[in-house]
Parts: C-alpha cells; sequence; structure tokens
C-alpha cells in the first residue's frame, strides 16, 4: 500500500466471488429462518442469530474465508495457499446450514397455525455455496 491507497488489481475474481458470497451468507443470517404463521393473521419469526449457534458458526466461518481472500490485498503471506481453506471453509458452512434446512422442527399445523422455512436461511445457504465456489474456482487459479 502507498499512500493509503490499496491494490484493488491483486483481487481476482474468484476473491470477489468468495467476497459476495461472505455478504450473501451475512444477509442470510439476518433474515428469517422461520416463520409461523397464526390463523389470526400474526407471523412470528428467528433469524438465524437467535435459532441456534448456527449462525454465528456460519458467518464466522466465511469471514475468514472472506480474509483469506483479501490476503493478497493487505500484504499478508500466509504459511499454505488460501484456496483450500476458503473452500473448506465454505464447504462447512453449506454442511451446517444444509443439516439445519433437514432438521429445522416447524410447528405441526394445528390450531391453525402453519410453519416454514424463511427467505433467510435459503440466502445463507447460497451464499455458503457461492464462498465454496469461489474457493474451488481459486484452487484452479495459478499462484500469483
Amino acid at each position: 500500500m502507498e499512500g493509503g491507497s490499496m491494490d484493488l488489481t491483486k483481487i481476482s475474481s474468484s476473491d470477489r466471488i468468495v467476497l459476495v458470497g461472505f455478504v450473501l451468507t451475512f444477509i442470510g443470517t439476518l433474515g428469517p429462518w422461520w416463520v409461523v404463521s397464526y390463523g389470526i393473521g400474526g407471523t412470528s419469526s428467528a433469524n438465524g442469530w437467535h435459532v441456534t449457534y448456527l449462525g454465528w458458526l456460519v458467518v464466522t466461518l466465511c469471514l475468514v474465508a472472506a480474509a483469506l481472500a483479501l490476503s493478497k490485498l493487505l500484504n499478508l503471506t500466509l504459511p499454505l495457499p488460501a484456496a483450500l481453506p476458503i473452500l473448506a471453509c465454505g464447504a462447512l458452512s453449506v454442511l451446517l446450514v444444509l443439516i439445519r434446512l433437514l432438521t429445522l422442527r416447524l410447528p405441526a399445523n394445528a390450531l391453525g397455525t402453519f410453519g416454514h422455512r424463511g427467505w433467510g436461511i435459503w440466502l445463507t445457504l447460497v451464499g455458503s455455496i457461492v464462498v465454496a465456489f469461489g474457493g474451488f474456482l481459486k484452487n484452479g487459479e495459478p499462484a500469483r
């Protein structure tokens, strides 16, 4: 960095994909992971930060991946190539969100209630997939 400016040409397209995936994941954890609608018109929901520790863990994994993607921009030297840890963080995030999707217990349709998975958990899944995909692409790049 010279004179306080950063060289944005050091960020590859795969790094940008990882950063976009992190942003999508973060936004997804803020959105509803499940929604319950009541027969009288009321609803309640919980986001990824309130459902379990999972939202925190997934965002942390994707944040680590984003930090690794930015390591060249920040002039950090790593003891190993960043591609595999980025791919691992993204893949683990995908796995954790998929497990949560499959094990999420929604209220039964009793007394006029209806529960469903909210848009937030789906966006979190997409964001995690994007992070893993960015790591996969980065793995195929030549070392710079």
